[in-house]
């Protein structure tokens, strides 16, 4: 009966990785995922938040400076490296701290959430010396001309379908059920997106294919999604890249997506392991919160009911998988698993 610890990425049902949790029952193991280890008030106590916002941000800004050439305009993020191309945190802070940004194209950006993803990637933008505006600046039409970037909330682009006021408890209780995206009020106004929320099927989409399509002129020209959601909230992501080709281009007009950076469409960053790119930083960060919970977890006694084997609470709440059994949190993944073997055997 083994125990594993991961980021298994099978909480929302992903179809992509099915097999997997699949693998974890028919061999009787524990899978203990770090994503639904929280503390009371649901904030995560083993994560790579900042390290995903801040590697993703990087890694935008260096597929903007190809964006940009792409489409022959000077811009001041030529030179900007992809995040492993740094020694360190420390290198990128330098080396952004020295770029002009006065030479070339005005960078606007906006980035969606305020969790630890929004803030490491917020970081990388006051480390190039961008100036924030607010939300309301933004919505409002008042933003300035230049460069600058805006945080902006689920209460900044969701309205309730009934008019009334946003409440982020009901948002996140009942989702798309009472609310619907106003993202298009915000398209034309920016040209790139750093999108970091947690975002599931019950959430308002905000780039659907049809809003993308009648918005063409005004799509950003690069997305950073660093929730990276296949099809989700951005229907640009169509597809997951990685680290050595970290782009795709997403052709709204004709609905198909393309390798690389090329001039037209939207550039996509959709990388699912980011933190890697920070691979020292990341780890002993990571490594000084993970050795606080390890005799925990090598005291665990398997012959015994979950809530018996004498595991910390807090990390039993990361339990999907307890002696190949789904854990009673994550019965909704037995759906999930049916579909998935009645195609493999159909």
């Amino acid at each position: 009966h083994q125990v594993h610890l991961a980021f298994s990425h099978t909480m929302k049902g992903q179809d992509y990785n099915m097999d997997l949790l699949q693998k974890f029952i028919d061999q009787q193991a524990t899978l203990i995922d770090y994503e639904p280890i929280v503390d009371n008030n649901g904030k995560r106590k083993i994560a790579f938040g900042r390290f995903a916002g801040i590697a993703g941000a990087v890694d935008s800004f260096h597929i903007a400076g190809k964006k940009f050439a792409a489409k022959k305009l000077a811009s001041s993020l030529e030179n900007v490296r992809q995040t492993w191309q740094y020694t360190s945190i420390e290198e990128i802070k330098e080396s952004f701290s020295a770029i002009d940004l006065t030479q070339g194209e005005p960078l606007q950006v906006v980035i969606v959430g305020t969790g630890n993803v929004g803030k490491g990637s917020q970081e990388v933008c006051q480390w190039l010396g961008l100036p924030e505006i607010s939300a309301e600046e933004l919505l409002s039409g008042k933003r300035p001309e230049g460069n600058w970037y805006a945080m902006v909330s689920s209460r900044h682009i969701n309205r309730h379908k009934n008019n009334k006021a946003f409440d982020m408890q009901e948002f996140i209780k009942q989702g798309a059920e009472s609310y619907e995206s106003t993202f298009d009020q915000l398209l034309g106004k920016f040209d790139i997106l750093l999108q970091t929320p947690y975002w599931t099927v019950k959430y308002p989409k905000h780039l659907t294919k049809e809003r993308m399509q009648a918005n063409l002129d005004k799509l950003p020209l690069v997305i950073g999604d660093i929730s990276c959601d296949i099809n989700g909230s951005l229907e640009c992501t169509t597809q997951i890249t990685d680290i050595d080709t970290p782009a795709i281009t997403y052709c709204a007009k004709k609905d198909e997506t393309i390798n690389g950076v090329i001039a037209d469409g939207v550039t996509v960053v959709s990388i699912d392991n980011l933190p890697c790119e920070l691979s020292l930083d990341a780890s002993n960060h990571f490594s000084n919160i993970l050795k606080n919970y390890l005799p925990d977890i090598m005291n665990i006694d398997l012959s015994q009911p979950l809530e018996k084997s004498g595991l910390d609470p807090d990390l039993a709440k990361g339990v999907i998988v307890y002696n190949g059994k789904l854990t009673a949190n994550f019965h909704y993944l037995q759906t999930y698993l049916d579909e998935y073997n009645s195609k493999v055997n159909s």
